[in-house]
């Protein structure tokens, strides 16, 4: 029997820390993914849905840079939304690519990937290209063994700590994400009477702002007259 199988069998804690760094590691790829989600697909889609809807009221462009990115985004309203079960499809083998791949969910492996497949699997993430994915899948599978948990325990331990401490990063990038334009608009832009609502505010601030109108000339003369 090896040592790394004694300690394994032998050590009380290693089955419950493996359980906790799958655990760890599952939801470092479910948010990675999320992100890769809403700057790849549905930030882009939300920006050109705002623009669609409150484009021709917004004269404050050039002051928010924000709303500068949402308007060099929104003449991309074809931007390629993919059909549902082609869009599942695609998200399930890019989440597998991930999960065999990404930097911070599996280092050994993509130290390994001398072939530059996970760029080019966010590239055919980004352009929607289900085949392209599947493809890509079948070469990141060669990487698997390096993306398997280590099994001595203290290295696992290292691993459970760093799989957590980079969860929690990316977890803050997207509630700060969450907080800024498009992606906090992901819940209303389906709401018909927000809609309604920000476009009357928006008209009476640009009413508020506007400079008064001058008079006629011949409006003046017949006032002085």
């Amino acid at each position: 029997m090896s040592e790394t199988t004694a300690q394994r069998l032998i050590h009380p804690a290693h089955a419950q820390l493996l359980q906790a760094a799958r655990a760890e590691r599952r939801a470092l790829v479910q948010a990675l993914a999320i992100e890769a989600d809403w700057r790849f697909h549905d930030g882009p889609e939300w920006a050109a849905r705002y623009w669609a809807a409150f484009g021709d009221l917004r004269r404050d462009i050039d002051s928010a840079p924000e709303l500068r990115l949402g308007a060099a985004v929104a003449p991309r309203q074809a931007w390629s939304p993919l059909e549902p079960v082609e869009s599942d499809q695609a998200r399930a083998i890019f989440r597998a690519v991930l999960a065999a791949l990404h930097p911070q969910v599996a280092p050994r492996a993509a130290a390994a990937d001398t072939a530059g497949l996970w760029s080019l699997t966010v590239m055919a993430y980004r352009a929607g290209d289900a085949a392209r994915l599947r493809e890509l899948l079948a070469k990141a599978q060669t990487h698997a063994a390096a993306a398997r948990l280590p099994e001595d325990i203290v290295e696992l331990r290292r691993e459970h700590d760093r799989l957590a401490s980079a969860r929690a990063i990316v977890d803050r990038r997207l509630a700060e994400l969450s907080q800024q334009f498009p992606f906090n608009l992901r819940d209303r832009l389906d709401d018909a009477d927000w809609v309604r609502r920000q476009r009357l505010g928006l008209r009476q601030v640009l009413e508020f702002v506007a400079p008064p109108r001058r008079r006629s000339a011949q409006g003046d003369r017949q006032q002085v007259s």
